[in-house]
């Protein structure tokens, strides 16, 4: 302990602070100073009221204390020393240090489920979603690292014949789920289909084959009647029929026109469109008006998902 005192007592002495110091009586003030031990180097006057000096490391403090006592102004103006690169060495090895140290506790606290969070219209299931986590042995605490996502959607879309589509990510330390509940409107096929279609116009959000050809990809979009999964299936370079177990989940689009004689009605136009739709699982609205004459016209158009699946 004593010796690393000596040496960074060593280093500090090969490194000296210029300062600026303002005040009346300046040659009191270096008097004083000199009197309570402090070596100043390069003492130059500027004005009667201000002064540049140097001043060992090691004794800034008691420097800085002298000053605040006498009530004299005192500015760091830079530093000087021989010494002085290896100080700005240690410095950034310590800053590079506490860096390293920050990044890899925070990589490593970003990879725990601190909790979860559910949405959409099946999120009325939740506890029964929970129940499933719990069994698979997906807890607070567990690691993202060790949870295969995709699989986890598949295992509780399974699990549940009242859900037609399951979402599973990553929220910093919470993981996300969305839940859409099976609805009438959603097809639930018998499982000797050899052909899947889509009943609705819109962009492939999700799709998940586990036999038959895959048609489509993510971000494609689709009209109603496009063929999503072939029954067909190649396996050995030969063509196999078989019937089609997949989901496939869309990102549809309706708009609902609301006129009014009353401008700035968008709130209401939505809620009229959220009852003609109350049966979709809604993900996004926007509301555009225009002026017809003496009505205003408020088209409020509905993103919702749909799912569609055989098996």
């Amino acid at each position: 302990m004593r010796k690393n005192k000596r040496v960074r007592k060593n280093i500090k002495s090969g490194v000296q602070n210029v300062y600026k110091v303002q005040g009346l009586n300046l040659d009191r003030f270096i008097n004083s100073v000199k009197n309570r031990g402090i070596t100043l180097i390069n003492v130059k006057k500027t004005t009667n009221k201000e002064l540049f000096v140097s001043v060992y490391a090691f004794d800034s403090k008691k420097f800085f204390a002298i000053a605040k006592e006498l009530c004299y102004n005192v500015i760091k103006v830079s530093e000087s020393g021989k010494a002085l690169p290896f100080v700005k060495l240690y410095r950034s090895l310590g800053l590079m240090i506490g860096a390293i140290l920050f990044i890899v506790s925070t990589c490593a606290l970003n990879d725990f489920v601190y909790g979860f969070s559910f949405s959409g219209t099946g999120s009325v299931y939740q506890k029964e979603v929970l129940a499933y986590l719990n069994g698979v042995g997906v807890k607070k605490f567990s690691r993202f690292s060790n949870i295969d996502l995709e699989r986890l959607e598949d295992g509780i879309l399974s699990s549940n014949s009242h859900l037609s589509f399951v979402s599973a990510t990553k929220h910093g330390n919470t993981l996300k789920i969305d839940l859409a509940i099976a609805t009438d409107n959603v097809d639930r096929l018998t499982g000797n289909v050899e052909f899947l279609y889509s009943e609705v116009s819109g962009v492939v959000e999700k799709i998940v084959v586990y036999r038959g050809t895959a048609m489509v990809a993510v971000g494609d979009y689709v009209d109603k009647g496009t063929l999503l999964v072939d029954g067909n299936m190649t396996i050995k370079e030969q063509v196999v029929k078989t019937n089609v177990i997949a989901n496939v989940s869309l990102i549809a689009e309706e708009t609902v026109v609301y006129t009014d004689t009353k401008e700035g009605q968008e709130q209401k136009a939505m809620l009229f469109a959220g009852v003609k739709l109350d049966d979709k699982d809604v993900v996004d609205i926007s509301v555009e008006t225009l002026k017809e004459q003496d009505l205003w016209v408020y088209k409020t158009r509905v993103k919702y998902r749909y799912a569609i699946y055989a098996g």
